[in-house]
């Protein structure tokens, strides 16, 4: 008889087997569920990390690794786990998106998490509290979804630092401790498994960022609601990448072809104009790009 899992974490793993093994061996030592999977999928890695993962967790019960055959992003990579979950085990109630990087603490109350879902049944996801690098920043909690212009003002570093409008100035606790938000983290929260499937997942047109947002906007037609949990939290343990000038331009390359995938498919109001304006300035970002770099090496160079 097949075994039945409430909830699954899904853990996409690209070329980092170390986190990935590290994220999987955290969440069994401290989250206290009696019925959850792990999900490993490795989004089409160029080393032998799959191999590696697979010998790793090769005799545990509870822990699953599956390999795409084509590397398509953040969206793809996890739209491949959540397909396989919902096919082979489809009385999953719920999936946890888990980035590698992600460590949960022994003190944990996920258990409780699940509970508050029965609170509203139009809640599709939550989120604890986000501890990036053990730091709380109350701007990475949750945002609101991108309308109008606003994504013109948060392409420049400066202009989006006096007009952000996609910023939560307090939070309305509600009594079980959650506070209903626009759009989550996507480096971990849980999303009943159904809704998931029936907003269609993550949409795949976005390879790196973005992801977030759109998924928001998608559960938001459909007239559901996401939530952060104040009873609970998880750390990003989260290093950033040192990345030469050629991969600064790279990926914000990715990062403006999903802003304005966004706002031509999701931002119908001032979509059209926002891409226009992007598209103008682009040069302008560039040469900001270029001089945050500059200004980077002095500093390094004078300390």
């Amino acid at each position: 008889m097949k075994k039945k899992y409430e909830l699954f974490f899904i853990i996409l793993n690209y070329n980092d087997y170390e986190n990935t093994i590290k994220a999987a061996n955290n969440i069994k030592e401290n989250i206290e569920l009696n019925n959850y999977g792990i999900l490993i999928v490795d989004n089409n890695s160029i080393n032998d990390s799959y191999n590696i993962i697979l010998k790793n967790f090769n005799n545990e019960e509870d822990i699953f690794i599956i390999k795409n055959k084509v590397n398509n992003g953040y969206s793809g990579g996890n739209n491949f786990g959540a397909k396989y979950i919902d096919n082979r085990f489809p009385n999953t109630k719920f999936i946890a998106i888990t980035n590698p990087d992600v460590r949960f603490h022994e003190k944990n109350k996920l258990k409780y998490l699940l509970d508050k879902f029965n609170s509203d049944e139009n809640l599709a996801s939550i989120s604890p509290i986000h501890l990036l690098n053990n730091k709380f920043k109350s701007e990475l909690l949750a945002w609101k979804i991108p309308k109008n212009f606003d994504d013109f003002f948060l392409n420049f570093t400066i202009l989006s630092k006096f007009i952000n409008n996609t910023k939560y100035k307090d939070y309305k606790i509600e009594s079980n401790k959650i506070s209903y938000v626009e759009v989550l983290p996507g480096s971990f929260f849980i999303i009943k498994k159904n809704i998931f499937k029936e907003v269609n997942y993550f949409d795949e047109e976005t390879f790196l960022y973005c992801e977030e947002r759109i998924l928001a906007k998608k559960l938001k037609n459909k007239g559901y609601k996401q939530a952060i949990d104040f009873d609970n939290f998880f750390i990003h343990d989260h290093t950033t990448q040192k990345r030469n000038l050629f991969n600064k331009i790279r990926h914000y390359n990715y990062l403006l072809k999903s802003r304005i995938y966004f706002n031509k498919k999701y931002n119908n109001l001032c979509g059209k104009l926002t891409i226009l304006l992007l598209l103008i300035f682009y040069p302008l970002k560039i040469f900001e790009i270029i001089l945050a770099h500059l200004i980077k090496k002095v500093i390094k160079w004078n300390p």
